[in-house]
């Protein structure tokens, strides 16, 4: 009976530690909180253009608006999905699709951040992807 008794009692203390050492499962960056803007020119698709503009909440979702321009014709669409940094990479899950992007990141400034594809669900032309969000001013 003390064996059952010590042995519940090693697991549910077990248990406890490693949830409290558990790390946590949504950490952010609060410098790349914010709404910012962004764009590239043929880096992933030949001929096109992509401009951005992305709002990171500081509950780790975001919103991205995304408008594309290639041979002439303009398209927009809008992306959800959730936001984290993890082993000090960024990575941005969208859930349309359910792929996740991560990419590294540096803080230029208070106001630009330069990011590189680490892995992308988009297949890419053997080129580096990098581009710069820069941060829209609040005007409030």
């Amino acid at each position: 009976m003390k064996k059952i008794i010590l042995s519940a009692l090693i697991l549910g203390f077990g248990t406890i530690y490693a949830q409290k050492a558990k790390p946590q499962a949504n950490k952010i960056d609060k410098k790349l909180v914010g709404i910012w803007k962004g764009g590239e020119k043929d880096q992933q698709i030949e001929g096109m253009e992509k401009l951005w503009v992305m709002d990171r909440k500081e509950d780790g979702t975001f919103t991205l608006i995304f408008t594309t321009v290639q041979d002439c014709e303009i398209n927009q669409h809008v992306e959800k999905g959730q936001w984290w940094i993890e082993n000090g990479e960024f990575h941005e899950l969208h859930f349309d699709s359910g792929n996740t992007d991560i990419y590294t990141y540096q803080l230029l400034d208070s106001s630009h951040v330069k990011y590189k594809a680490k892995s992308l669900s988009m297949e890419m032309t053997g080129k580096e992807y990098t581009f710069i969000d820069t941060k829209i001013e609040d005007k409030n």
